[in-house]
């Protein structure tokens, strides 16, 4: 399946590529060059960034909203540079504008549902944050794959001629 290529598993380049004659590297190469582990190393680091984030912010007494609020604006910036960069392999900075809608997107979904773990189910803010913070970043990839750097088609383009 073409989509499968292009945007989700891998995000090969067309040219061959010349691995180490070493086994471990090579093969940690090889996996490299597939665009879902670097999705997971990349939102694992983007992950760690913004909650860490969150968590300084919250321990230097920042109320828990303002704190994932200010870590998702500051996040936006290392996380479009990280994932479009090292995931994508794109360095097109004008992108950043859907990039940035992306987000309004996945923060107010990020805030309506991590206050609602708060005040309604009276969880921890620090687990809180944590629970939230998977499902929103898988949400992230998807949207970004399919809306801002376009490696995933939802509808598959006509080879015929309509006009």
């Amino acid at each position: 399946m073409k989509n499968t290529e292009e945007g989700f598993a891998t995000g090969q380049q067309e040219h061959e590529k010349s691995y180490s004659k070493n086994a471990l590297i090579a093969f940690i190469q090889k996996l490299w060059d597939t665009r879902f582990i670097r999705f997971l190393f990349v939102g694992a680091l983007n992950t760690l960034f913004g909650y860490a984030l969150y968590a300084f912010l919250l321990f230097i007494g920042i109320n828990y909203l303002w704190a994932r609020v200010i870590a998702i604006i500051i996040g936006i910036i290392f996380n479009f540079f990280t994932t479009g960069r090292i995931v994508f392999n794109n360095k097109d900075n004008w992108l950043i504008v859907r990039f940035v809608l992306v987000y309004a997107v996945t923060m107010s979904l990020d805030v309506f549902v991590l206050k609602r773990l708060v005040e309604k189910i009276n969880l921890n803010e620090y687990l809180a944050g944590a629970l939230n913070t998977i499902p929103i970043a898988l949400l992230s990839y998807l949207l970004n794959s399919i809306f801002t750097f376009k490696t995933i088609r939802l509808f598959k383009k006509s080879t015929e001629d309509n006009s």
